[in-house]
């Protein structure tokens, strides 16, 4: 299955792109939280990563929408932020598997995809 990569930069969108496909891994990319969740209703996916700040939805109110809808409820999702206040915010949703930190760690965040999907 592929997984889900939401940001509203392009740059970071082709970074991690070619990151986790050079890893083997197919990617589907969306600019924002209401583009993912249009994805979410149309194919399964074995992993979210979003960034946090995003216009039209953010990934705070992506990962809160997921959180409602039963057909995700075994999705696993790692939010990326590089602000320390919406990483404590989002240490109580309980199926966020992870917060990591812009600029992130490549070995690290290959290490958690793969340990989650």
């Amino acid at each position: 299955m592929p997984l889900l990569l939401v940001d509203d930069s392009a740059v970071v969108r082709a970074k991690l792109r070619k990151l986790l496909e050079g890893a083997g891994h197919v990617v589907v990319q969306a600019r924002d939280g209401l583009e993912a969740l249009e994805l979410l209703g149309q194919q399964r996916f074995a992993l979210l990563i979003t960034d946090l700040e995003m216009p039209n939805m953010n990934g705070a109110e992506l990962i809160a929408a997921a959180h409602q809808r039963p057909d995700l409820s075994r999705l696993p999702m790692l939010a990326i932020t590089g602000h320390d206040e919406m990483q404590a915010h989002l240490q109580s949703y309980a199926r966020l598997h992870g917060v990591l930190r812009k600029p992130w760690n490549d070995a690290e965040l290959l290490q958690r995809v793969q340990s989650l999907i």
